[in-house]
């Protein structure tokens, strides 16, 4: 993925979320170094979306947890999810999105775009199709298709 469409195609999101008088916020560079120092070094894209997304999102991705202030909620509940239905949780997990408490879409990779896995309730760990950022664009697309004109 190349980084300067990625972050064009954000900022195009952010425009239209703004457009519809929502808040979107970046996270700063200190949250972003508060979970480096706990989970470990982050992917690039990932560290990308953050600092412009990752904050306060307005309506994208409404009603499933993908915000900074809810990254440590995501990480202990996916791992809980997965221990409670006897899932080998991977070694270096790190669950960036979780939906209504029973579906956790992570990287196990650390690599600059790593590729995105998903854990559902009573099902096995799938690895998707997708890298972080070719999910992000496929979230915004569904998003200008669904959400763009409420």
């Amino acid at each position: 993925m190349n980084e300067s469409k990625f972050v064009a195609e954000i900022k195009d999101l952010i425009s239209l979320i703004e457009s519809k008088n929502l808040t979107v916020k970046g996270c700063s560079v200190e949250q972003i170094l508060y979970l480096e120092r706990r989970y470990g070094e982050l992917p690039k894209y990932y560290k990308l979306f953050l600092s412009l997304l990752g904050d306060m999102s307005g309506d994208f991705k409404k009603g499933t947890d993908i915000l900074f202030k809810e990254i440590d909620d995501i990480n202990e509940c996916t791992i809980e999810l997965m221990q409670e239905n006897g899932i080998n949780v991977p070694c270096e997990i790190f669950s960036f999105l979780l939906h209504q408490g029973y579906s956790a879409l992570f990287f196990i990779e650390r690599n600059d775009d790593p590729y995105v896995y998903c854990y559902t309730e009573g099902k096995e760990i799938k690895k998707t199709d997708y890298v972080f950022s070719e999910y992000i664009l496929a979230e915004i697309d569904l998003y200008k298709k669904y959400q763009c004109c409420y």
